[in-house]
């Protein structure tokens, strides 16, 4: 099948958090600007997704709604194509979002005053996740080796070994970073939080989007052994995956029984429970007929990410660093040669560029200097992002 990634879609007047005007004067300062900064894609999801939510609004009746056998079949069966992983249906529970997720696994596997590890520059809602919930934020920071993150295991363990450490919140493939962390390296991060009673929330939302022609391969948490898959939750989505996140469907695996009873009693205290009438209807669709647009979708993406390190190089040469595009569609460039002053830094970009990014410092204080950019576009707005970045900076 041939795909059109390279369609503009007009995607304002719909609500869109990444389009619409009055979010980004909001949020950035300015309604007009080029959007780059939420993960989602400004492709249409796949055909057969489509295909399947119209047949689903035209059949009229939507009501309450359960996950029938078919919807846990895709799901299994997806994981057990793409990862080799012999989950469980009895494992899944549903959530609307993995960052509630995340809420709930810290309420259900820390009390208040406890400390929950996360490794920065990381996905800033683990942080605002860990202190809305009283626990206290403890970060072992991944080590930048001119853009190549390395973890510090010694200081790793140092974190956990704390008397009060009591999670683990992980970002793999890592949000912003796009590292994909091996085997031997979450092996050696699971025996240490093992060894410490350091439960592990593995949030795996991007697991689908892997560099994997440059010999890079997602690896389950759960996969590498019954020790740590026992000391679990992994979190996935389809969201990232096929653009689905608006229907906010997210799939939580908790092997260990008495973990899955503890997340039970708390998700029935706060509620949330049920999936909206099309979600279920989406994931199916996209699990089972999604594999060949996704394939494609990540090559153009990956052409997108090859540019922007390409007009770097000739444009500022060692001035900005792109970290290796492992996994996700982010990429993550450091302009701290450039401007330092991570305030200044928002003014070029936001006032000036007329761009909106992430920018690096909501990532934790090490992300200071650093923009995240949505690669998830047709390539004409990643050229003119460049374009505009390039003549902001002369």
């Amino acid at each position: 099948m041939s795909f059109n990634f390279d369609e503009r879609i007009d995607r304002t007047g719909r609500g869109s958090s990444k389009w619409e005007p009055k979010v980004l004067e909001t949020m950035f300062g300015a309604p007009d600007l080029l959007s780059f900064w939420v993960a989602d894609m400004d492709f249409r999801t796949p055909q057969p997704v489509i295909d399947a939510l119209v047949e689903a609004a035209t059949h009229g009746c939507p009501g309450y709604t359960s996950l029938d056998q078919s919807f846990y079949d895709a799901y299994l069966g997806w994981q057990k194509r793409r990862n080799n992983w012999d989950a469980k249906q009895e494992w899944y529970r549903f959530t609307n979002g993995v960052v509630p997720a995340i809420n709930l696994l810290i309420l259900a596997m820390t009390s208040e005053g406890d400390e929950v590890l996360i490794q920065r520059p990381v996905y800033y809602p683990f942080t605002d996740s860990i202190v809305k919930q009283g626990r206290k934020v403890v970060s072992s920071s991944l080590v930048n080796k001119n853009g190549k993150y390395e973890i510090d295991f010694e200081d790793f363990e140092a974190k956990c070994a704390s008397p009060t450490c009591r999670a683990f919140v992980m970002s793999n493939p890592h949000n912003p970073v796009g590292r994909v962390f091996t085997e031997e390296e979450l092996r050696k991060m699971g025996e240490i939080c093992n060894r410490h009673g350091v439960f592990v929330i593995a949030d795996e939302i991007h697991s689908d989007l892997i560099a994997t022609h440059k010999g890079h391969k997602h690896v389950v948490y759960a996969t590498l052994g019954e020790e740590f898959e026992q000391n679990c939750a992994v979190c996935h989505a389809p969201s990232k995956t096929f653009n689905l996140a608006g229907l906010q469907l997210s799939c939580i695996m908790i092997p260990n029984e008495k973990v899955r009873a503890k997340f039970d009693a708390v998700q029935f205290r706060v509620g949330g429970t049920s999936s909206n009438y099309f979600a279920p209807v989406a994931a199916k669709a996209a699990w089972n007929h999604g594999e060949e647009w996704l394939e494609a979708v990540y090559a153009y993406i990956y052409k997108n990410y090859e540019y922007i390190v390409d007009f770097c190089a000739k444009t500022w040469g060692d001035k900005v660093v792109v970290s290796p595009l492992e996994g996700t569609y982010l990429a993550w460039l450091d302009f701290s040669k450039i401007e330092s002053d991570p305030d200044k830094l928002q003014d070029l970009v936001r006032k000036v560029a007329k761009v909106a990014l992430d920018e690096g410092y909501i990532f934790g204080p090490e992300g200071a200097g650093f923009e995240r950019i949505n690669l998830a576009c047709p390539k004409s707005l990643i050229v003119e992002l460049m374009d505009r970045l390039a003549a902001a900076i002369k």
